[in-house]
């Protein structure tokens, strides 16, 4: 019974160190974008190929 509560406890720990790190990344990642009004949807096909290496 105590191992299965410690598994429990180690499972949440765990998973909440995963959810700590993406919230992290997405907060550096999207740390310029203030607004919904920063964020430029008339580039953004140009933007996508330029930094995903579609560009031709």
């Amino acid at each position: 019974m105590n191992t299965l509560t410690q598994k429990t406890k180690q499972d949440h720990l765990l998973k909440k160190q995963r959810l700590d790190r993406e919230f992290s990344w997405i907060s550096r990642e999207f740390k310029d974008i203030l607004t919904s009004s920063d964020v430029k949807l008339d580039n953004v096909e140009l933007y996508t190929a330029l930094f995903l290496g579609f560009a031709q």
